[in-house]
């Protein structure tokens, strides 16, 4: 395959961080290449180097064996370079045709053409087969749909380059499926695609190699076929696969049971669910997508309208018209839903801000006054035990990574003193490192006693992170086992309702 993009020795510094240290990399025409490493690794510097928001400050970029400057986004499209980043670039007030063709509309002398731009649009989001209107406003869109239309309109006219980053991190597995496909296509017509990932189980589905980078180095580039998931990690975090789960530690068996959950039953998808949770205790629970876990999750805590059942926190019976996240966190349960930019956090804000923004009658003085200089030390603290980057108080959360965003809001539930915690997908959509981080404080929760609602997609974290597993399927709580019963394909047999247990009834959850 020929030679399509290559950076030379490339170094990029920002203030006090070097970002790029003399980083090489290579993409064929035709191939995928995926790019792997933990955040601050210095991947998005480099693909954005390529896409024109960054420039370099030394070394050289080629594209089709010539030395090129990409000036910028604009003079990277000309080039024949697409990126679709996490944040999108969509106009939200526009439509979905208006946003596919903006900067290169169809006109007549004077006008727009509008019904053939949404004549191509229909036939470009035909490849997702998505039911998205063309003249939709993007403002009215799911995320998924949204990123959906960003690949649609990066593949509008034929790129040479495709920079896709973090591309199924918010699509279903049929979307990711179609994705795919469009992907294996576009490679099959000669583009080079960048795949930027957290999840190393997709590279063996779409890429061809795969380059490590870490510290703001090139690691190495490998084959995907010639590796293992277990080398690629030891080479983005310098640790051995085995180093990434903490060992567990027994759960007390005079714990108490602090959340007890009894034929829990919602007006669109939850059916007599029946658990319960110890102090000390990470009780997983898995499925597919649709199966309810998350719905399980947001039902606990109101966000979805509870019909019947009992929900006991600590012994006492919580009405159903009296359940809300307000309730509950005032009882000592906090929920931390799976958007967390969107939901869970105040991005626009400070760290301190978030971390406390629940505790502050913790910091009160006598008559209402907020004791400003205890609150900057606590919250200072806990950036330094959770070894939060940047350690500033002060920073805002938007610009912190995924990681960091998740500890903050963990921190936050610990200044509060939560002893029930209620995570959906905690560790979706961050770096190997971040992961173990928050592996490791989850583990020092249940070591002080707190009780983890764990609701995760990942198998591994499954096997490996908690004391008991349960499994939803179509809305049914269908199994809950031991740490010492779980395996991959016990899992996936109850995960395809091949084999089921009356929860709740039959003794199976055992508390």
């Amino acid at each position: 395959m020929a030679e399509l993009l290559r950076a030379i020795e490339v170094s990029k510094r920002f203030p006090g961080v070097l970002a790029l240290d003399r980083v090489s990399f290579e993409l064929r025409a035709g191939e995928v290449h995926a790019l792997v490493g933990e955040n601050g690794a210095g991947k998005s510097t480099l693909v954005n180097i390529f896409a024109g928001s960054l420039h370099p400050d030394g070394g050289t970029i080629e594209l089709e064996g010539r030395p090129v400057q990409i000036r910028s986004p604009h003079h990277a499209q000309e080039l024949g370079i697409r990126a679709v980043f996490q944040h999108l670039s969509l106009v939200p007030a526009l439509s979905v045709a208006e946003n596919i063709f903006l900067g290169r509309e169809l006109t007549t002398p004077g006008l727009l053409r509008k019904p053939a731009m949404q004549a191509r649009s229909v036939a470009q989001l035909g490849l997702f087969d998505a039911g998205i209107s063309p003249t939709a406003k993007v403002r009215d869109l799911t995320v998924p749909q949204r990123y959906l239309v960003e690949i649609a309109k990066a593949t509008l006219e034929r790129p040479k380059v495709l920079i896709l980053d973090e591309p199924t991190a918010s699509l279903t597995d049929r979307e990711t499926r179609v994705l795919y496909d469009l992907v294996r296509e576009l490679r099959g017509q000669g583009v080079g695609v960048i795949w930027i990932t957290h999840r190393l189980e997709e590279l063996y589905e779409i890429a061809d190699r795969v380059t490590v980078m870490r510290d703001g180095r090139h690691v190495a580039t490998l084959s995907v076929h010639e590796t293992t998931t277990d080398r690629l990690i030891t080479l983005m975090t310098g640790r051995e696969y085995e180093q990434i789960y903490p060992a567990l530690q027994p759960v007390p068996a005079s714990a108490p049971v602090v959340l007890a959950v009894r034929g829990l039953t919602t007006a669109h998808g939850l059916r007599g669910v029946h658990l319960t949770l110890r102090a000390g205790e990470i009780l997983g629970v898995g499925g597919l997508i649709g199966s309810g876990k998350g719905l399980l999750g947001r039902a606990l805590v109101g966000l979805e309208p509870v019909t019947a059942g009992e929900i006991e926190l600590f012994g006492e019976r919580i009405p159903l018209d009296r359940i809300s996240p307000h309730t509950l966190l005032e009882r000592g349960l906090m929920y931390f839903p799976a958007d967390r930019r969107h939901e869970g956090l105040f991005t626009n804000r400070s760290v301190l801000e978030n971390m406390t923004i629940v505790a502050l009658e913790q910091f009160q003085r006598a008559g209402g006054i907020l004791d400003k200089r205890r609150e900057r030390r606590m919250v200072t603290e806990y950036i330094r035990r959770f070894a939060i980057v940047p350690p500033n108080p002060d920073a805002r959360v938007r610009n912190l990574s995924g990681g960091n965003q998740q500890k903050v809001a963990l921190a936050r539930g610990m200044i509060r003193t939560t002893r029930v915690f209620v995570l959906d997908e905690p560790t979706q959509g961050i770096d190997v490192g971040a992961k173990i981080a928050v592996y490791e404080l989850l583990h020092e929760l249940a070591r002080q006693g707190a009780a983890v609602l764990f609701i995760t997609s990942d198998m591994l974290e499954l096997l490996h992170v908690c004391h008991r597993v349960a499994v939803m399927f179509q809305g049914e709580l269908v199994a809950i086992m031991p740490h010492e019963e779980v395996s991959e394909e016990r899992l996936l047999q109850y995960y395809f309702g091949h084999t089921r247990e009356e929860v709740g009834r039959t003794g199976v959850d055992i508390a």
